[in-house]
């Protein structure tokens, strides 16, 4: 039995489109499993009204730190990839340039890889200040 995705059923549960006559919702109806999460879907956001209007100091901390916890494997190399093929390529690329055009070549590429580094720096900063 395939259960919907997590996106699939928050849809059911927050009336996305056509959510009660897609194939979803007749799993739901059949799966006992799903109609569960629906259920303490419903019971977290009951519980999240019920909250003061200020949250907790550190409260989105605790949760990004707590989603962190809990991320799949998967998306973890996932990201690594994603981290380590730029850096790959651009290592292969600095080889190509000093092979095929010496030193010359070489100062050009590092001038570049400077440029492309100092243009991106706001963005990985902030990047991983929200991560940490």
């Amino acid at each position: 039995m395939t259960h919907p995705a997590p996106g699939e059923l928050l849809d059911l549960h927050f009336g996305g489109e056509d959510a009660s006559r897609g194939p979803a919702a007749a799993h739901v109806r059949g799966c006992a499993a799903c109609r569960a999460v629906l259920d303490d879907v419903g019971w977290a956001e009951g519980a999240l009204r019920a909250l003061p209007d200020t949250p907790p100091a550190g409260g989105l901390e605790r949760v990004l730190a707590r989603i962190d916890t809990v991320r799949p494997a998967r998306e973890r190399r996932e990201r690594r990839l994603r981290t380590l093929l730029p850096s790959a390529l651009a290592l292969l690329a600095g080889g190509v340039a000093v092979h095929e055009g010496g030193a010359v070549a070489l100062l050009v590429f590092l001038a570049v890889g400077s440029i492309l580094t100092l243009a991106l720096a706001p963005v990985l900063i902030l990047e991983s200040q929200r991560r940490s």
